[in-house]
């Protein structure tokens, strides 16, 4: 959400990420888990004060290590109590790995992803209650007003279609530089900025909270191939040559047909 701030610190309009389970409308969804209501959080609450909490995050954190879809066979058998703390666990998950994206990003925060100014941490009442498994995580973030790569069409003219969009791939680019692989590359995820000044448009990519790290994989060969796999500069290039109908022509990289030969030449 944009928020306006008016302090010695923090003064104008910025965007304020929460990681809060109960109004994570599209994640409730997507894990099938009911609408939030008070009576699921006093049961979710009675978990947490039954000592329920570290055990099931723990139980988390193994299974994800394993498999990241375990959970689809696994919450049926859930009682709405648990299915809470499965969103609180992928709330606070998302926060963590959208942190250490902006920590390794911090060279270009302000140039080509938006600057990270804060970390926040909203807590319940009650000193009792304070603590992971109820707290709601997030970020304070530049404000990047502009508007969303997928609507390039209808907010730059025609002759401007090939430089933004070689920028959006340029920046993809520099994240993975930066040891990071997005595994939700959307152009949506991508903001397009016009300097009033220039007249000339600037992309930004926003939303890092499902990445992978090039220090999770064992060896560069292993995150070369996760980057052939997800294939980020396509998601980008590919989805915009064709929306933009021959107003931008995607051309692959050196570095995409470099992961190409080396990991794709046999499929």
């Amino acid at each position: 959400m944009v928020v306006q701030l008016n302090c010695p610190l923090f003064n104008g309009c910025f965007v304020l990420k929460l990681y809060d389970r109960r109004f994570a409308t599209q994640l409730r969804q997507d894990e099938e888990a009911s609408p939030w209501n008070l009576q699921i959080e006093s049961d979710y609450c009675e978990f947490v004060r039954n000592g329920r909490a570290p055990e099931f995050f723990d139980l988390c954190t193994a299974k994800f290590c394993e498999d990241e879809d375990w959970a689809y066979e696994q919450r049926e058998k859930w009682n709405k109590a648990q299915h809470e703390a499965y969103l609180q666990y992928l709330c606070r998950r998302t926060y963590n790995i959208e942190k250490v994206a902006y920590d390794k990003l911090r060279d270009i925060q302000g140039k080509h992803v938006p600057r990270l100014f804060a970390r926040i941490l909203l807590q319940p009442s009650g000193p009792a209650l304070a603590n992971e498994y109820l707290d709601c995580p997030g970020i304070l973030l530049e404000y990047i007003q502009g508007f969303p790569l997928t609507n390039l069409a209808g907010n730059a003219s025609k002759k401007d279609f090939q430089y933004v969009c070689e920028d959006a791939i340029r920046v993809v680019h520099l994240i993975g530089d930066r040891g990071i692989i997005n595994k939700d590359t959307k152009t949506r995820s991508f903001i397009v900025r016009e300097d009033p000044v220039t007249k000339k448009f600037k992309v930004f990519m926003t939303d890092f909270g499902l990445c992978a790290f090039r220090c999770q994989a064992k060896d560069d060969r292993e995150f070369n191939e996760w980057q052939a796999d997800q294939d980020e500069e396509g998601a980008v290039g590919r989805v915009m040559e064709r929306k933009l109908k021959g107003g931008f022509k995607y051309r692959l990289s050196a570095r995409a047909w470099k992961l190409l030969d080396e990991f794709k030449s046999e499929e």
